[in-house]
């Protein structure tokens, strides 16, 4: 058809309507649902015997929308690793007793409650499949290590130092070797996990008995 110019043009087609994206709250939900089932997955398979399309089964989810969140399986891992232990660090807090607080009780208050729920939360998972992958999976050491170990480390160690400059420990082995606060929670992660799992060891018990141990409560 001519218009009253002589230009040839074609009768504009209407624009599609906007498809709104999914809400944030669906989003959060969608992100949660993949991560779930990704640790169901790795927990049961192992790293290298997981595979996507499982994980996007036991979500519910189509694996174009798993990629969308996470390029690779590696990517999904590390994911996992943010998301389950994230808690942990920000229920701990900053190493920063109160002046009225002795650094033992700072630890009993900053770490048990969370080390309480270290089952329940799943954090004793992604541990334990670090312990079991790690060694043929160097890249999983190192998302642990980034988003829980070395931060927990540091902690202690700054902990310690505190408590060494107002003479609450009266010598440096807590500041050389901060592990020593965690080594009964990882004792009890293995045995619950491994070794008898049919007589769970409560390791928020145990890491209490160790605080006990290097800070005396006072009487």
């Amino acid at each position: 058809m001519t218009d009253e110019t002589g230009d040839n043009s074609r009768e504009a087609s209407p624009r599609k309507p906007r498809t709104r994206g999914p809400s944030p709250e669906k989003t959060a939900q969608t992100r949660s649902c993949l991560l779930n089932a990704a640790l169901d997955e790795f927990v049961e398979n192992g790293f290298a015997g997981a595979q996507m399309s499982r994980i996007t089964e036991r979500a519910g989810i189509a694996k174009g929308t798993a990629y969308r969140y996470f390029p690779t399986k590696a990517a999904l891992f590390e994911g996992v690793v943010a998301e389950f232990m994230a808690p942990l660090i920000s229920g701990i807090g900053p190493p920063e007793p109160r002046a009225d607080e002795s650094v033992g009780d700072f630890l009993r208050r900053s770490l048990i409650p969370v080390m309480t729920t270290i089952e329940t939360s799943r954090r004793a998972d992604v541990a334990r499949l670090v312990l079991a992958e790690g060694r043929n999976f160097p890249f999983i050491v190192q998302a642990y290590r980034r988003e829980a170990y070395d931060r927990t480390i540091d902690f202690v160690r700054a902990a310690a130092r505190i408590a060494m400059e107002r003479g609450e420990l009266t010598d440096d082995r807590l500041l050389r070797h901060p592990q020593l606060i965690f080594a009964p929670l990882w004792l009890a992660m293995i045995e619950t996990g491994i070794l008898v799992p049919d007589a769970p060891v409560s390791g928020a018990e145990l890491l209490a008995e160790q605080i006990d141990l290097i800070f005396p409560p006072r009487r």
